[in-house]
């Protein structure tokens, strides 16, 4: 007799999901392919990505998950989505169908998606390619390449094995959205990894004849230590922005640390990008690199943008403000303390840690109590109402840092949106 397969949505809107996905990770055991818990709690309902549960059995009272299927966007033409259907089969669970779990899945959403099968256990195919930047080999991994990945990000960030990102997403079935490493001397000196996004544009922004029903998600960049003064980070945003423009998408948006001043002086200062959301607490986890409460900013990097394209051209010849000489800019907080409510000029300045990560190690009350102050501040300010502030940029003055934010009005957000010539 033929099992009956049926998908049961796991909703990320209960207080049931984190659970759910704890218990399927036990189920599931600790195979290397599965996505980390921090990215389907909290990236893949943001991206508009869904998890369902392969159900084998009759009454529904005997049924048992046979399998998980996670859909990653993939794709939208003429305003249909189509997802990567990554399935992973549950062990001691008899094998089923490719269509027969397309089928159940389908059932489970309400939309009736389009769909490409994926088994990330599979034999994949990698297409490492090689564009020189700046003296920099940049481009697709290969096979080992892939590997490493997982571990320079073990190394980075410290992460338990669960909590690193699989290396068959690398391969050129995957779908992902953005695959790319960087190598000097033919060794793996960083990697940029991201997704396919049909998450909503951020309110409020003037995008006009901007793309929006695909976006990417940049959702991972990391420099190995030894090479962090050769502009890896740089150079591996503006060979993801010039695939982007090549893929047709307009806007890349990630998260950041609001702390972390090396990250801001790339994203702000030295890309273009901006950040008018914030989140206090956006994921659970506890690492090297958050020791607190992981709060970020979500970022929005419009590619095909006047001003982001000029900015990301003039590179590092782009500096942040000199606080000192700019008068117009209202400090907002000195450290951990003073924090003003009160600001209305034309710029503010929000005081971040000049090295976050060291606080967090030496300290973690005083990282705490920045993190605190800062957060309310942004909690304030930020947003694209009239009035609010837009993050722009970063400052300096002697061995304070800063993040510099615009008011906004219609001139900023005519500015931000401008396409390039």
């Amino acid at each position: 007799m033929k099992r009956a397969l049926s998908g049961r949505r796991l909703d990320p809107a209960s207080a049931k999901w984190p659970g759910q996905l704890r218990a399927m990770r036990r189920h599931l055991g600790g195979r290397p392919s599965l996505l980390p818990h921090h990215f389907l709690e909290t990236v893949l309902p943001w991206i508009g990505g869904a998890c369902v549960a392969i159900m084998a059995g009759g009454a529904a009272g005997s049924e048992t998950p046979c399998g998980y299927a996670f859909l990653l966007p993939r794709d939208s033409k003429g305003g249909e989505p189509l997802y990567t259907l990554r399935y992973e089969q549950a062990p001691g669970a008899l094998a089923a169908g490719e269509e027969e779990i397309a089928g159940a899945v389908a059932e489970a959403l309400p939309s009736c998606p389009r769909m490409l099968f994926y088994r990330p256990e599979g034999a994949h195919v990698f297409a490492p390619t090689h564009v020189d930047i700046e003296g920099v080999d940049c481009g697709r991994a290969d096979e080992g390449e892939a590997e490493e990945i997982r571990t320079l990000q073990k190394a980075i960030w410290h992460s338990p094995s669960d909590g690193l990102y699989p290396s068959d997403l690398h391969c050129a079935e995957g779908g992902t959205g953005c695959s790319l490493v960087a190598r000097v001397d033919g060794a793996l000196a960083g990697f940029l990894l991201g997704f396919y996004s049909f998450a909503p544009a951020p309110a409020g922004l003037p995008l006009g004849d901007y793309r929006q029903d695909l976006q990417l998600e940049s959702q991972l960049l990391a420099v190995a230590p030894g090479v962090r003064r050769r502009r890896i980070g740089l150079l591996l945003k503006r060979l993801q922005a010039e695939q982007a423009r090549e893929m047709g998408i307009d806007l890349i948006c990630w998260t950041t640390d609001p702390l972390l001043y090396g990250n801001a002086l790339l994203n702000f200062t030295r890309l273009g990008a901006v950040a008018c959301e914030f989140e206090r607490s956006m994921y659970s986890f506890r690492n090297e690199l958050n020791r607190v409460a992981a709060a970020r900013l979500k970022l929005t990097w419009l590619v095909s943008s006047r001003r982001a394209r000029r900015t990301w051209e003039e590179g590092t010849g782009r500096r942040p403000l000199e606080i000192e000489a700019e008068p117009d800019v209202a400090v907002v907080n000195r450290g951990a303390t003073a924090p003003d409510f009160g600001a209305t000029g034309a710029r503010i300045a929000i005081e971040i840690p000049a090295d976050w990560i060291e606080l967090q190690r030496r300290d973690q009350t005083a990282a705490q109590a920045w993190r605190d102050v800062t957060s309310q501040l942004l909690e304030h300010y930020i947003g694209v109402r009239q009035g609010q502030y837009i993050l722009t940029g970063t400052g300096v003055s002697g061995f304070r840092r800063y993040l510099i934010g615009d008011r906004v009005d219609s001139r900023l957000l005519d500015g931000l949106a401008a396409p390039a010539e």
